[in-house]
């Protein structure tokens, strides 16, 4: 239920962003985060893998002037991390996302040609690992509901291009795992990211 909202959700942001003309924009968009901080817990033992991502993705959206709404995607590169787990063994993590997002952001001017651009944008995550320890190596694919926040600026370079940069950050649950013994994952992010758009 919650895939088919938000596959609505974005489709219906993309087609009234470029049927409104005006206003409509695309772009792109690359983020770095400073710690994608991945918790997972099976039926015994609980685990915490950390290390950097490197993010990009496109984007489509229509600008209010005031406001902006947006749809995009994001693919956020593999990255993974070694733990001993509580058991002594070594245990290895390797995963990367793909992000399904929706997007409000208010814009005012604070400057000439620079607009303040604060909001929040939900969605819906899809996490690939890859497990390697002493006794399995396993693939697992889960989904979860992402929630975040963004604040910075956008710059217009002229009427038609414009570029944006700033801090965002971000959480998403994970649900139980249909293919291992995986009951929970929670993955969080921070860090900054930079884009530019096209406006119409």
């Amino acid at each position: 239920m919650k895939n088919s909202i938000l596959k609505i959700g974005i489709a219906v942001s993309i087609t009234c962003a470029f049927a409104m003309g005006e206003g409509a924009f695309i772009g792109v968009e690359s983020d770095y985060s400073f710690e994608s901080n991945l918790k997972t817990k099976d039926e015994i033992n609980s685990a915490n893998f950390k290390d950097n991502q490197i993010g990009i993705g496109l984007k489509a959206g229509y600008d209010f002037d005031i406001y902006r709404v947006y749809g995009s995607y994001i693919y956020d590169l593999q990255t993974k991390d070694s733990i001993i787990d509580e058991d002594g063994d070594p245990l290895a993590l390797k995963w990367n996302t793909h992000k399904f997002i929706i997007g409000a952001e208010y814009t005012p001017v604070v400057a000439n040609d620079l607009k303040l651009a604060i909001g929040g944008y939900t969605g819906m995550s899809i996490l690939k690992m890859k497990v390697n320890a002493i006794d399995e190596n396993e693939k697992d694919d889960i989904k979860g509901w992402i929630i975040g926040a963004k604040l910075g600026g956008i710059y217009a370079i002229d009427e038609s291009n414009e570029v944006e940069f700033g801090l965002k950050a971000d959480r998403t649950d994970y649900g139980k795992s249909d293919k291992s013994e995986m009951k929970d994952a929670k993955e969080t992010n921070y860090g900054f990211y930079l884009g530019y758009n096209y406006k119409f």
